[in-house]
């Protein structure tokens, strides 16, 4: 039972002809998805996910600025419980206590994990987690920074004699509602 030298047991396992290993793999590889597309999708549709995502973030933090701009002013008669000074600027009053306000940089410092208390007026918390403030504005509040025009109110559109009338009632301005009234 020799063949070739070696016996059946100690041959070498069956291998197929190299052409037909070749046929194999390219069958193989045409019936797989295309991988490179549905990557490039996936790119695609995270990179308009993550620009939207910027985009609304750059609209709320133009939306907080304005917002805050009406918060940045003198407020007249109160002064910083943390160092002490008169508040020009912003003031945040904390929602837990009865009456604690502080300027800016003593909120910054608040931010960074200390409570100054400076002032001594008044009995508070050292411990931070304890307060929670708010930017705050009361009636003696002065505004320092103007609102630019057309940012935050809306131009009311000048009605015109020849248009429709507002009330409905199919007739022109000047006819109905605005008749008697200089234009």
């Amino acid at each position: 039972d020799q063949l070739g030298g070696l016996s059946r047991r100690h041959r070498l396992p069956h291998h197929p002809p190299p052409t037909r290993l070749l046929v194999t793999f390219v069958l193989r590889l045409t019936s797989m998805p295309d991988l490179t597309t549905a990557t490039d999708e996936a790119k695609a549709k995270r990179r308009m996910e993550i620009e939207a995502k910027l985009s609304d973030l750059r609209l709320q933090q133009a939306k907080e600025t304005e917002q805050k701009a009406a918060y940045f002013g003198e407020h007249a008669g109160i002064t910083c419980d943390g160092c002490g000074v008169a508040i020009i600027g912003y003031r945040y009053k904390c929602k837990d206590c009865s009456n604690h306000d502080v300027c800016e940089n003593c909120y910054d410092t608040h931010l960074s994990g200390r409570v100054n208390n400076s002032l001594g007026k008044q009995v508070i918390s050292n411990k931070v987690e304890d307060h929670r403030f708010a930017l705050h504005k009361d009636k003696g509040f002065t505004p320092l920074v103007k609102k630019a025009p057309g940012l935050t109110e809306a131009k009311s559109a000048r009605v015109k004699p020849n248009d429709p009338c507002s009330c409905g009632s199919n007739k022109k301005f000047k006819k109905c509602c605005g008749a008697g009234k200089a234009a």
